[in-house]
């Protein structure tokens, strides 16, 4: 036999090869993508988690400090020189927290960052004194905290691609949860 007559099927063995080779790149390509993809995802969504875990310790210790004071009823008191501490490395917690919101998160979610930060300020000024308070200016500045974090979570919510949700501004993850209007009338959520 000759050359001309195998021709056709070491053509087709190149093509073969050539076309599996590509198949192949084309595939594992896309693979390495969607698996970058989903350590991104991972990491992005544990720095909101962490951002937004910090972001509730600080309101929290805020109430805490302010019902030492007996400002907020609902919630027991700290003793304000320990509140005050814990507070302090709370936010230096969500300081290093937002590092991470900043090298990961879209220009949206960094500004509902930015904007829950400033309500969690003007709480912390509230508890160390820096902002004088009374109940009524502690209710208007934990509603507008409120407002601030149930954006951000809608943001994060909306980064991540997962479907969104309206989020009840009483909504509450504690095992000490009390009825209606004493949790939600006082902010300490």
């Amino acid at each position: 036999m000759s050359l001309q007559e195998h021709l056709p099927t070491i053509l087709a063995v190149v093509v073969g090869g050539v076309l599996t080779y590509v198949g192949t790149g084309i595939t594992e390509r896309s693979r390495w993508r969607r698996e970058q993809s989903v350590r991104w995802d991972e990491r992005r969504l544990a720095g909101y988690v962490e951002f937004a875990a910090t972001a509730k310790q600080i309101a929290l210790l805020s109430s805490r400090v302010l019902a030492s004071r007996g400002l907020v009823t609902a919630i027991s008191p700290i003793d304000r020189e320990e509140g005050l501490a814990r507070l302090g490395q709370a936010e230096s917690d969500r300081s290093v927290c937002f590092e991470s919101i900043l090298l990961l998160a879209d220009g949206p979610t960094i500004a509902a960052a930015q904007a829950l930060t400033d309500t969690l300020w003007r709480l912390e000024a509230f508890a160390t004194g820096d902002e004088p308070v009374d109940e009524q200016t502690w209710r208007t500045g934990f509603a507008d905290y409120r407002r601030a974090r149930a954006q951000f979570y809608q943001r994060a919510r909306l980064d991540m691609g997962v479907r969104a949700a309206q989020i009840p501004m009483n909504a509450i993850a504690s095992r000490d949860a009390r009825p209606p209007g004493s949790l939600a009338a006082t902010g300490t959520d």
